[in-house]
């Protein structure tokens, strides 16, 4: 296995930082995201993105790092949501997208917007304001959240 690290600010908290775990080629097993002010630790076992999108923003980490906090939270919370439309789309804004699927959050961190529930992205923004304002690929991430509604 190998392991990365980046991170974010998170407005009132500091640094957010997200961590990988990943195989040889680079696919994305589980991952993590730390916020040292708080403590607060949000893991996700069996992510929906499966392959790192953007790794020259990575740093190196190793296995006692990602490990160690790993061993520090638990993700207890469960996420209730009714599906009110079936498709996402980039004119609805990012809080809707985040109701459609309890998923939508891990697929918006792997591209890393916002990576946890405390994080910076507006949710009163349009996908396709968010995705422009951080340089991503609006296609490329509607194509992974639709994803999550096929299976």
């Amino acid at each position: 296995m190998i392991y990365f690290k980046t991170s974010q600010p998170v407005p009132g908290r500091g640094s957010a930082w997200m961590y990988y775990e990943c195989t040889d080629d680079r696919r994305i097993v589980r991952f993590l995201t730390h916020i040292p002010a708080t403590g607060e630790v949000e893991r996700v076992e069996d992510p929906v993105v499966k392959t790192i999108y953007r790794p020259e923003f990575l740093e190196e980490a190793s296995r006692e790092e990602f490990e160690a906090r790993w061993r520090e939270g638990r993700n207890e919370k469960e996420v209730d949501v009714t599906l009110e439309t079936k498709k996402f789309e980039k004119h609805m804004t990012v809080g809707d997208a985040l109701r459609l699927h309890p998923k939508a959050g891990e697929v918006l961190a792997a591209f890393h917007l916002g990576g946890c529930s405390h994080c910076g992205i507006n949710e009163a923004e349009t996908i396709e304001q968010v995705t422009a304002g951080y340089g991503v690929d609006t296609d490329m991430l509607l194509e992974s959240l639709n994803g999550l509604l096929l299976g």
